[in-house]
């Protein structure tokens, strides 16, 4: 397998992700909240740009939709939820569609639309994720970043992913030197992640916030036995 790494969302051109695998990750909190929700029942995640797109959705298809998004960490006004993975609750979401937009997150899976396949990945469903993709031949991993930029967390849970695919394929794993440092970086923080990712802008924006359970959560690894992908333009579990 060829593995290659991009550190934020503003890095993606359709010249790197044509024709690859990619998995998006972000970890505080867009793609945590995706995987919540679906392994709570939810039925599907729609990524959209705007909350003028995820109104206008839900305009057009009716009932059993909720609109759960945020800019710059805040709720947004008109939806139904903030981009909270504690607020997916299978009370809350099953059999609902989720319709979602963020600062970050949506962007990512919108700039990697022209990937041959595209997976949704967090710390939850790395090592689920990373075993669909050690059976793959040209895989990229996208960091959604904050505000077109490098993310400690979402770096970190790449490191990790490359990790697992190292750890099971061996000299069969080809990383290019992007790869090599996030694997690096995970494998050097790995007794505490939230040490180093504390120092983190995004991390200290959320902190601020009080959104420690948040945290806390996203860092959960492996808790969730899922793969997320994408179907059809929606972001599905993969049954």
């Amino acid at each position: 397998m060829n593995l290659d790494v991009i550190f934020s969302w503003s890095e993606v051109t359709p010249e790197r992700v044509k024709g690859r695998i990619a998995v998006v990750i972000d970890v505080l909190r867009a793609t945590s909240v995706m995987v919540t929700a679906l392994n709570n029942g939810a039925l599907k995640v729609i990524p959209v740009l705007t909350p003028d797109e995820a109104f206008e959705y839900k305009k057009n298809n009716g009932k059993d939709i909720l609109l759960v998004g945020e800019r710059h960490a805040d709720i947004i006004e008109g939806f139904d939820f903030s981009n909270s993975p504690l607020d997916m609750s299978p009370i809350s979401v099953t059999n609902q569609t989720v319709v979602m937009t963020t600062t970050n997150g949506t962007k990512a899976i919108r700039a990697a639309e022209e990937a041959k396949e595209l997976y949704i990945a967090s710390f939850l469903n790395a090592r689920s994720t990373a075993q669909i993709l050690a059976q793959q031949d040209d895989v990229v991993l996208i960091a959604s970043g904050s505000n077109g930029s490098f993310t400690m967390e979402d770096t970190l849970c790449m490191g990790y992913i490359t990790n697992l695919l190292e750890s099971e394929l061996g000299n069969a794993l080809g990383l290019t030197d992007a790869a090599l440092a996030a694997r690096q970086l995970f494998i050097n923080a790995q007794q505490n992640l939230l040490a180093l990712a504390s120092q983190g802008k995004h991390y200290r924006l959320l902190k601020s916030k009080g959104l420690d359970d948040d945290i806390r959560y996203c860092f959960s690894l492996d808790s969730i036995n899922l793969v997320c992908y994408r179907k059809n333009g929606e972001i599905v579990a993969l049954k």
